[in-house]
């Protein structure tokens, strides 16, 4: 159970050898505990200045100060600049817990920062995004969201249900005076709601597929050179590629970027009939793949074609499909059929058409531009949508205002546990336990 009394101390940079590392004190004895940590003390600290002096009796370094509220947590902090040895961490670690800190949890420099209105939930889940990104677009969109994007649009849309809130219960209260609710008024704020809702919901696909990557199931009949194709896309040789078909029995998983796209690329066994117990599992595994991918990528080997088994593999594929013309090096002149991508993965020839692909699939350019919805996000959006449909069918149902009125308050719950208004504290307590220590 986190003490928010306490005042915390932890390093804010990462542990290891490095010329500087920054630890960071907050809370209501900030001040106090510095004091007795860093000479010369100031006899009146002003907030955002640098104080230099020796640190913990051994190192010399900075004293940056933040009183109450101007700081990142929102309470009187100092954060100490030293050497960033792990030993002059340390010494400015245990002064400050001596003179009366204790260690800070994962995540609870941000958790106070949220409990005291500097951030959202939203903006909380930026900071971890920007922690945890591998790509450029995923940094992108972290910062999109730590900016206060996606948070502003959803607390437009709850102004507006506020207002039609406002209007319902005015007309409750002093019908008499006011008259009845303009319901056409009220159906015209909601319209507009619902339609900025589905907005919202339609960066959600997009969103999952930056943040967790895009899963695509490379599958084919045996020796059409998915391993060898997985390889020449992720730049190791991870798979075991032989002349012998059928060589895969099981899968490799790799996760490469592509086009800015993380991609989880499945190599699965090939899909024939099996010759034997083993190699049969290996194709009910590709099948389960095939069902959990984004999206299942054929390959076909350009020097033999399409055949009729190909034909029928393909018909039992239900997912979005990738068709690759491998071993065009076999073939010259070959010529792909439109929509199929001919490569070569043995001279690694035609994999940037690969990568255009992913990128327009996955509508990546929306990660530099716009917030995208995380998958917490998403059942919330439905259901506050699913609730101002419901409300508009009974604005003209002559469903009474006071029901109205709650169906109003339940959409408008939904949209504050997206941004922490209205959220409990187990689902704040999830989202801060992916956090590190030192955020």
């Amino acid at each position: 159970m986190r003490r928010l009394s306490d005042t915390i101390v932890a390093p804010i940079t990462g542990a290891g050898p490095a010329p500087v590392a920054v630890v960071r004190l907050s809370g209501a004895s900030a001040w106090e505990v510095a004091a007795q940590v860093f000479a010369p003390w100031p006899d009146r600290p002003v907030s955002h200045r640098a104080y230099y002096g020796l640190i913990a009796q051994r190192d010399e370094g900075l004293a940056l100060v933040f009183e109450g509220g101007r700081g990142f947590t929102g309470e009187p902090a100092v954060e100490f600049s030293v050497h960033g040895s792990l030993a002059a961490v340390r010494s400015v670690v245990d002064a400050c817990l001596e003179a009366g800190a204790r260690s800070a949890e994962a995540g609870e420099f941000t958790y106070r920062a949220f409990l005291n209105g500097k951030i959202d939930l939203i903006e909380a889940e930026g900071i971890r995004d920007a922690i945890e990104a591998k790509t450029e677009r995923q940094l992108l969109q972290a910062k999109l969201l730590r900016s206060g994007g996606l948070s502003a649009q959803v607390r437009e849309i709850v102004v507006a249900l506020q207002k039609v809130l406002a209007a319902v219960e005015a007309s409750v209260d002093f019908s008499e005076e006011i008259g009845d609710l303009d319901r056409d008024a009220a159906a015209i704020r909601l319209r507009d709601a619902s339609a900025k809702l589905d907005s919202l919901l339609a960066t959600a696909r997009p969103g999952r597929i930056l943040r967790q990557g895009l899963r695509i199931a490379l599958v084919g009949r045996p020796n059409a050179g998915k391993s060898s194709l997985l390889n020449a896309l992720a730049g190791i040789g991870r798979s075991i590629v032989t002349e012998v078909p059928g060589t895969t029995r099981d899968y490799i998983e790799e996760t490469v970027e592509l086009g800015g796209v993380p991609c989880v690329l499945i190599d699965t066994a090939g899909l024939r009939e099996p010759n034997d117990p083993v190699e049969a599992e290996g194709v009910a595994l590709t099948r389960r793949w095939v069902e959990s991918a984004d999206v299942v990528a054929y390959v076909y080997d350009a020097s033999a074609g399409l055949n009729e088994d190909d034909a029928e593999l393909l018909r039992q594929i239900d997912r979005e499909l990738l068709m690759i013309a491998n071993k065009t090096d076999l073939r010259p002149g070959f010529r792909a059929p439109d929509g199929h991508i001919a490569v070569s993965a043995k001279f690694a020839l035609g994999l940037e058409a690969i990568s255009r692909w992913c990128e327009a699939f996955s509508d990546s350019d929306l990660a530099a531009t716009t917030p995208l919805v995380q998958g917490r996000h998403g059942p919330h959006l439905r259901r506050a949508n699913e609730a101002v449909q419901s409300l508009l069918e009974a604005l003209f149902a002559s469903v009474p205002d006071d029901l109205v009125a709650v169906g109003l308050v339940a959409a408008i719950d939904e949209l504050g546990r997206i941004t922490g208004e209205s959220a409990d504290e187990d689902m704040v307590d999830r989202i801060f336990s992916d956090f590190c220590i030192g955020k």
